[in-house]
């Protein structure tokens, strides 16, 4: 089962939401392990997450955010 929320963000919010998810972004392409297939692996799926949330919340209209979980 698809849990949704339905968020309404002002664009201050949105804009902080969004250099959130970029610093974050960037915490993860620093950190530092060894560079395993698995950390590999799981470091693009984490960039790849971030990434379409971030499309997802530039994307909205009027700052509406539909979140799925």
């Amino acid at each position: 089962m698809t849990d949704q929320r339905k968020l309404e963000l002002t664009s201050r919010q949105q804009d902080l939401l969004l250099q959130g998810l970029r610093y974050i972004s960037r915490s993860v392409k620093l950190r530092m392990e060894d560079p395993t297939p698995e950390s590999k692996q799981k470091r693009a799926e984490q960039l790849e997450e971030l990434m379409q949330l971030s499309s997802l919340i530039e994307g909205s209209s009027h700052a509406e955010v539909l979140l799925q979980s």
